[in-house]
């Protein structure tokens, strides 16, 4: 789907989600959010209890808190995107991201899924379809059976 940025520059939302990606690579706060409906869902699954970027967000505030944390508790070691299918106003992206964790010191490789949904080519809605437990575990250190390594590729 097309939409006409505030600039009259046409854009998809797969352009959207590739400069919300660039953004986000270069831990760029500002740009994240100019991309980013100030109502837009987000959704990580997991418990907030235990992984505190994990749950439900909404408005830029909450976002902004969300980055914050995500820049600061790990070192990003891999982010490798398979392809991007737009489907109307929504993209769903597979991948792979590794991360070590500070807290821990484990690092997590794992697949996902991401389903965005742009409107007015801005994020409306982000949700990740990733393994919440193994990332729970290897975040705050448990080294039970089944939590590390990550999936045969």
């Amino acid at each position: 789907m097309t939409a006409t940025t505030a600039t009259g520059t046409a854009t998809t939302a797969t352009d959207t989600v590739r400069a919300f990606f660039a953004a986000f690579a270069t831990h760029d706060l500002d740009q994240i959010l100019a991309l980013v409906d100030e109502d837009a869902h987000w959704y990580v699954p997991g418990e907030p209890a235990l992984v505190p970027w994990a749950g439900e967000r909404r408005g830029h505030a909450s976002l902004r808190e969300f980055f914050e944390l995500v820049f600061t508790v790990a070192e990003p070691l891999a982010f490798d995107i398979h392809g991007m299918a737009e489907l109307g106003d929504t993209v769903l992206i597979p991948g792979r991201f590794a991360y070590r964790y500070h807290r821990s010191g484990q690092t997590l490789d794992d697949e996902f899924i991401l389903k965005i949904t742009v409107r007015d080519g801005l994020v409306t809605d982000y949700r990740i379809f990733e393994d919440s437990l193994r990332l729970a575990r290897a975040y705050l250190g448990d080294t039970a059976p089944g939590a590390l390594p990550g999936p045969a590729v």
